[in-house]
């Protein structure tokens, strides 16, 4: 009962009006009990005076020596008796030596130490009272002394003690009085502030239920204020707070959004650790690239390979940035170590970046350099070779001549070369800027072909394309004829004399695909899978023809780049297809048929 507020402010209603109930007993019924304690003895002092008096009149004297005596005792006796019967009140006479002389008679026995007044009374020669309880109740007792007038000599003192029984029910009256407001007062009081309680913990289980709710999540919680008092107030604070906390949380979750949606729209993978090595966070790009999924509290061994652990204990001791590169796989992976400070529950964080492509790029411009250097190694030794023979004047005429053929050939290998790398290097630096628009496919091939007539007349070549519906592909116009030339120029170089080159193109739902095949000797199958590296030249290709070796390389580069895939197949000759989307949609990943 104890932990409702309504029953508490109840209770405390309850203790407040018994308080205000017992300081009105306290302030009214012992003050009213001596006020009429007082006003009885002051009624009785002017009685007692009175009587003695009468007692002195009736015939009681001195007779020295302490002695009193009576003239007529048995009419004293009777004086004494109707005395008090008239006043209400007992009257005794007492000697000097307390013995009790005569007396009116009452309900007990008369015991003088009742009476502490006599005693005063006798000792000071002047009037003494005050109120005693005795056996049969309280009473209002007065002593005056009996003096002889002559020596000035106590002899004996009256004592009028009347009962305070009316004083007592009088108060008792007014205790009954004071009880029944109080139990009418409590009453009402038990009521009224049950009811004062109840509205009061009402209005305070509003704002407790606003605040779980708020606390549950719900943040659009708010309290009525329907009354302008300390609760009302308490309400409308209530509500200021749930307004700034709406705006605080609204801020934080915006602030969180944007942190999830950056971290999960990195490419690079970002794991948290705490200071003991243990993965605390992880984005979804981490498992994408270490190819499983990195499982929360898994230690920093089990996460990442050996030299990554290094360079973490590393950054940490020397509080400082630690990368290193390792191979994952068929990935290359770059892991970069971050310390970070703050209250968060990770002390460093581990950045994971693919750089395959950059590992892929960097073998890819070393095997260039190389590849370069041995092709252009071969006709420079050739041009140098004829000159010295040449300059030495050792040939005639027509040997001149055959050197010379043979230096412009050397030379148009060089020219073709640097203009092959000079392709290639504008295709990696991403440098070409592509025009895609709905391109006639059949058409481009007729373009292509008839650029090629010249050659094919020399080898008694057919070039064909074949005849169809038309069909069209999403690209640049001018790449796509950039890679058909390197595919017809392929199948002229590699066609037998009268043979056929054939250009074909055909349409699926979303993909086009133009082909180019010829009745050459094909690829051998070891070599199929390599075609389209750079600098590869099969072994028949470098047996009996020229050439750098980039062509294929590029005409694979620049498909991708519009979005298309390439792939060679062999069996009864070679064949080249060429796979495009016939709408504008995202870049078709490599190799895909």
């Amino acid at each position: 009962m104890f932990r409702s507020v309504k029953n508490w402010l109840t209770i405390l209603i309850l203790a407040l009006v018994a308080l205000a109930m017992l300081v009105a007993y306290i302030y009214v019924v012992p003050p009213l009990t001596h006020r009429l304690d007082q006003q009885k003895l002051r009624d009785q002092q002017l009685n007692a005076a009175l009587i003695s008096n009468t007692i002195v009149g009736s015939g009681v004297y001195y007779l020295g020596n302490g002695l009193m005596g009576v003239q007529d005792e048995t009419g004293l006796q009777h004086t004494v008796t109707l005395l008090g019967m008239r006043f209400n009140a007992r009257v005794v006479v007492v000697t000097d030596n307390f013995a009790k002389r005569l007396d009116s008679g009452g309900v007990d026995s008369f015991d003088v130490g009742d009476y502490p007044m006599i005693q005063r009374s006798l000792a000071t020669g002047r009037p003494a009272q005050g109120v005693v309880t005795t056996g049969s109740g309280r009473y209002a007792a007065t002593a005056v002394p009996l003096v002889d007038t002559s020596s000035g000599v106590v002899f004996g003192t009256v004592l009028v003690a009347a009962s305070l029984k009316d004083v007592d029910k009088a108060v008792a009256a007014v205790q009954r009085q004071l009880l029944f407001a109080t139990v009418l007062a409590l009453g009402v009081s038990l009521l009224l502030g049950y009811m004062a309680s109840y509205f009061i913990a009402r209005r305070l289980k509003r704002i407790e239920r606003s605040a779980e709710a708020i606390a549950g999540g719900d943040l659009t919680a708010t309290v009525a204020v329907t009354v302008e008092d300390e609760i009302g107030q308490l309400a409308a604070t209530f509500n200021v707070m749930a307004v700034r906390l709406r705006g605080a949380f609204a801020q934080v979750e915006y602030e969180r959004d944007r942190v999830e949606v950056l971290l999960n729209d990195l490419s690079e993978g970002v794991i948290g650790l705490s200071e003991e090595g243990a993965v605390t966070i992880a984005n979804p790009a981490s498992a994408e690239l270490l190819d499983e999924p990195v499982r929360v509290g898994a230690g920093l061994d089990e996460t990442f390979p050996a030299d990554v652990a290094e360079a973490w204990h590393e950054s940490r001791r020397e509080d400082e940035t630690q990368a290193v590169v390792f191979v994952h796989g068929e990935r290359t992976l770059e892991a970069t170590t971050y310390p970070v400070a703050g209250a968060a529950d990770f002390t460093s964080i581990v950045v994971l970046r693919d750089v395959t492509a950059q590992a892929r790029l960097e073998r890819a411009r070393r095997d260039l350099i190389a590849n370069a250097s041995h092709e252009f190694k071969t006709p420079l030794f050739s041009l140098a070779g004829f000159l010295e023979l040449i300059d030495e004047g050792n040939v005639n005429a027509e040997e001149q001549r055959e050197f010379l053929q043979l230096m412009r050939q050397q030379v148009d290998r060089l020219r073709n070369l640097a203009v092959s790398m000079l392709d290639l290097s504008t295709v990696e630096a991403g440098s070409i800027e592509m025009e895609p628009a709905d391109v006639d496919l059949e058409t481009v091939a007729r373009s292509v072909l008839d650029e090629f007539q010249v050659q094919a007349q020399a080898k008694d070549l057919t070039l064909t394309v074949d005849d169809g519906d038309a069909v069209t592909a999403w690209c640049d116009e001018q790449r796509l004829a950039q890679v058909l030339r390197a595919l017809v120029d392929n199948a002229v170089k590699f066609s037998p004399r009268g043979s056929n080159v054939r250009v074909a193109a055909h349409a699926e739902a979303s993909w086009a695909t133009i082909v180019v095949s010829d009745d050459g000797p094909g690829i051998q199958a070891a070599e199929l899978p390599h075609v389209f590296e750079r600098f590869h030249r099969g072994s028949e290709e470098r047996a009996t023809t020229s050439g750098a070796g980039l062509g294929l390389s590029i005409a694979r580069e620049l498909t991708e780049m519009m979005g298309g895939s390439i792939r060679a197949d062999s069996g009864g000759g070679a064949s080249f297809s060429v796979r495009l989307p016939r709408a504008a949609r995202r870049r078709a990943p490599s190799g895909d048929s």
